[in-house]
């Protein structure tokens, strides 16, 4: 009886197909891994703010009667955050507003591509949660009552790379009325005017954008479809 094998040569031709499919195929997995890796970790830190907007209300009454830094001046940006968020965050470390390095990444590019700086120490309170996020938390904003008056950015897998803004790291913005906390892109600094769907889509893509409204984008559609 005569028994059929495979030769070397075709072995080997099967073993390139199988390597060029691999490598044609791969790439695009790891990429869709990662970038659901980013939008679950984006809905787990919008959540996280979330509840700690509910639990500083309860603690505190409406946002919209707090004392806050901006425009009115009554408390500082450090005293702010201590006294209405921090307590409510699961902190593993805290850096404050110091020299302290470790907290949050140094050097931040957008999305674009382009170096958007690093981060001032002394200028943003920043901590760790138990989770692995890096957060950073700024006073900014005007006077009017419906005004934003301040900036959470979260990276949502710590010190590690990239630190792209629309990619790990994202944006979120404080209002101090019925809006409460909000993702980046959703409303402009007056709190009353949404953003159009076309200025967020075209301030989050790879090409031109900066990435501060990704975090809108991604939370509407459930997906990095960029």
């Amino acid at each position: 009886m005569k028994k059929n094998a495979f030769t070397l040569a075709e072995v080997l031709l099967t073993l390139a197909i199988i390597g060029v499919v691999a490598a044609l195929t791969i790439p695009a997995v790891v990429t869709k891994v990662t970038k659901d890796q980013y939008v679950t970790g984006l809905k787990k830190a919008y959540n996280t703010l979330k509840a700690v907007e509910r639990e500083a209300i309860q603690e505190h009454g409406p946002m919209e009667n707090w004392l806050w830094s901006a425009g009115s001046g009554v408390l500082g940006p450090t005293a702010e955050f201590e006294k209405y968020f921090l307590p409510h965050f699961d902190v593993l470390k805290n850096c404050g507003v110091t020299e302290e390095k470790g907290c949050f990444s140094e050097e931040i590019t957008r999305l674009n591509g382009d170096f958007e700086g690093g981060v001032d120490n002394t200028s943003f309170y920043r901590i760790i949660t138990s989770d692995g996020m890096s957060w950073l938390y700024s006073a900014q904003g005007g006077g009017t009552p419906l005004e934003q008056k301040g900036i959470f950015v979260v990276d949502v897998n710590g010190l590690k790379g990239p630190n792209r803004m629309g990619r790990d790291i994202f944006w979120f913005f404080v209002f101090p009325s019925n809006l409460g906390i909000k993702p980046g892109g959703s409303y402009y600094d007056d709190g009353i005017t949404p953003v159009p769907t076309d200025v967020v889509d075209a301030e989050c893509n790879t090409t031109s954008g900066y990435g501060v409204s990704c975090s809108t984008k991604i939370l509407a559609e459930g997906a990095m479809n960029y």
